[in-house]
């Protein structure tokens, strides 16, 4: 069921005073912002004490989705964003049987801008964007572009750009949005657009311009379970969890901070102080890019998303030159991560990180804004939904239908036979009507971490079973108090695995410190 609860009444106000909605227009321009790595609550609106004054405000004038999915991983999730399939499905890794969102849109008319980060199949003028500014890989030093691998893979369109090539004031997300305003200013005003702005913050390494990091020095020296306790009372207050969740034994303490030396609290302050420099940077250039809309006088008719690959990053990646030399994070020489204490603070309220399918890992705070077409504003929506929805919701947006058949390299509608889709359009919702609910989500990340949702049910790695309507957060495992609910999860997890990886079913699933052979071809088809 779909629930539109009415944010605090301030922020209710505050939209009313500032929305005029009128009916959707027709053919809206599309601003698609994904940010790399960034947990559930680092968001002023979703319970952070970072400063996101502009991205709060897309909130508090649209809708906050607050039961969003994501695939765990940079690459898998934008994968299924991109495709509007899940990535496991056979040849949609390669980019094989799909047909993206600037492909589709394309054939509705549009023109397609895509900045920053790609790290998927082909390239982002191979697979229908019409310019394009960022760089292919994982990841990317801030200051200098140089890959985490060493290389070089920044490209302007379709040239591969050199080091040179960058200004000396280069910082990534600065120049991304920089593009981002001239393909706006210089894009055929006769024509709707879509635009992909993928930032690559807050992902490590931790980069951040001085002036903006000092800005949060000395905030997080009272450690990561001060900080996870007040987002958590924050998200209470806000009304994302309910007022009388509470976590799991297993969760309520995140410890070690009092036993760090002064220096090393020093140290990890630091460390977070420039990760919530980064995200306060990315909510800077989202208000650029803002202003650059109104300027334009195409704000109102422009639909904006914001959300996150997949949560918080547990992996303290940290270099020895930059420790052994103390290298600053504004220094282009640093390369600083933070540990898994800090992920687990920024995804309050959930287990699990980055490639866990656990909450932590899957959960993304998503923010819809439209002016002219969401008529629930201040609202949150409490439907499940994923990333493959993005495709149907901007291709019903454009009037535009799925093809059967697409070749990527003439761009006809003629060729390889297209995979199905597997979204559901968020467009229903803009509204405050209920949308179909996903027969079920599979989830899969290397076969060792994996998860389905199928109705209130959540299956996680094959032996872990929760409620998910009754616990949002995971906090209460219900696997051995339900073990017929949790055999059932287990034999639908197997079908749909053999289903969606065409007969190439998970060899072996860790089920506490037992492997258990597949045994998916035994297990009667459901369909």
């Amino acid at each position: 069921m779909i629930e539109t609860t009415r944010i605090l009444s301030g922020f209710l106000l505050l939209a009313a005073a500032l929305l005029s909605v009128t009916s959707a227009a027709t053919k809206p321009n599309i601003l698609l912002v994904l940010v790399d790595d960034m947990g559930y609550s680092d968001l002023g609106c979703f319970g952070g004490e970072i400063n996101t004054p502009n991205i709060d405000r897309l909130a508090f004038e649209g809708i906050a989705f607050t039961q969003f999915s994501n695939n765990a991983k940079c690459e898998t999730s934008r994968t299924a964003l991109m495709s509007g399939r899940f990535h496991v499905e056979d040849g949609v890794y390669q980019g094989k049987g799909v047909i993206t969102i600037p492909e589709n849109l394309a054939l509705a008319g549009y023109q397609n801008f895509a900045l920053g980060k790609w790290h998927i199949f082909g390239s982002p003028m191979q697979r229908g964007f019409d310019r394009y500014f960022g760089f292919h890989e994982g990841a990317t030093n801030f200051f200098n572009g140089e890959g985490t691998k060493g290389g070089f893979s920044y490209h302007l369109d379709e040239v591969a750009l050199e080091p040179s090539d960058l200004p000396d004031d280069f910082y990534s997300t600065h120049s991304f949005t920089d593009y981002g305003i001239q393909f706006i200013e210089e894009r055929d005003k006769a024509k709707p657009f879509f635009m992909y702005m993928a930032y690559n913050a807050p992902h490590y390494p931790l980069h951040a311009p001085k002036e903006e990091v000092l800005k949060y020095q000395g905030n997080y020296m009272d450690g990561w379970q001060k900080v996870r306790d007040d987002r958590f009372a924050r998200l209470k207050e806000l009304g994302i969890i309910d007022a009388d969740a509470e976590f799991s034994n297993s969760e309520k303490v995140i410890g070690g901070w009092d036993q760090l030396s002064e220096a090393k609290k020093i140290d990890m302050d630091l460390r977070m102080a420039t990760y919530a420099a980064m995200i306060d940077v990315v909510d800077q250039q989202v208000g650029r890019l803002v202003e650059t809309l109104k300027d334009q006088s195409i704000y109102e008719d422009t639909l904006i998303i914001f959300l996150s690959d997949n949560g918080a990053c547990p992996f303290d990646r940290t270099r020895g030159p930059t420790k052994k030399n103390n290298y600053m994070p504004w220094d282009e020489r640093s390369y600083w991560c933070y540990p898994a204490a800090w992920a687990k603070a920024c995804n309050t309220p959930f287990q699990g990180y980055k490639q866990s399918q656990f909450e932590g890992g899957i959960a993304t705070p998503m923010i819809v804004h439209w002016p002219n077409g969401i008529t629930v504003p201040a609202t949150f929506n409490r439907q499940r939904g994923h990333l493959v929805d993005i495709h149907a919701t901007f291709r019903e947006l454009a009037g535009i239908e799925y093809p059967e058949e697409y070749d990527p390299k003439t761009q006809q509608l003629s060729g390889p036979a297209l995979g199905p889709a597997r979204g559901i359009s968020l467009v229903p919702s803009f509204t405050g009507k209920p949308r179909a609910e996903h027969k079920y989500l599979y989830q899969n990340f290397s076969n060792d971490k994996t998860a389905l949702v199928r109705g209130d049910w959540k299956l996680v790695n094959f032996n872990k079973l929760y409620n998910l309507k009754e616990d949002r957060i995971e906090s209460q495992e219900l696997s051995t108090s339900l073990p017929d609910k949790l055999e059932l999860m287990r034999s639908e997890f197997a079908r749909l695995d053999l289903e969606l990886n065409q007969g190439r079913a998970i060899k072996k699933l860790e089920v506490g410190k037992k492997e258990i052979k597949d045994t998916v071809q035994a297990v009667p088809s459901q369909k």
